[in-house]
């Protein structure tokens, strides 16, 4: 069970929370970047195991990255 894992430049924290009514983990994840960027998704989707909520939460953090930073959907802000 993998819980923090490293992309690109960027640190991945996988944070289920445990739905203890349902007998369910809710995938979650925290994105920080070297320069202080942090981003933090929630609701990424249920799972019966704590471990797969860990998985879910760190390739779902990668997915996004590649999509709004490896492609170029982001450019980032300049300095003056």
């Amino acid at each position: 069970m993998k819980r923090f894992a490293e992309y690109d430049g960027w640190k991945i924290e996988a944070s289920p929370i445990i739905l203890a009514k349902q007998r369910l983990f809710q995938a979650g994840v925290v994105i920080e970047r070297d320069d202080g960027e942090r981003f933090v998704f929630s609701d990424l989707g249920n799972r019966v195991y704590r471990w797969q909520a860990y998985e879910r939460g760190i390739e779902w953090a990668k997915h996004w990255i590649d999509t709004n930073y490896r492609l170029g959907a982001h450019k980032p802000r300049r300095v003056n």
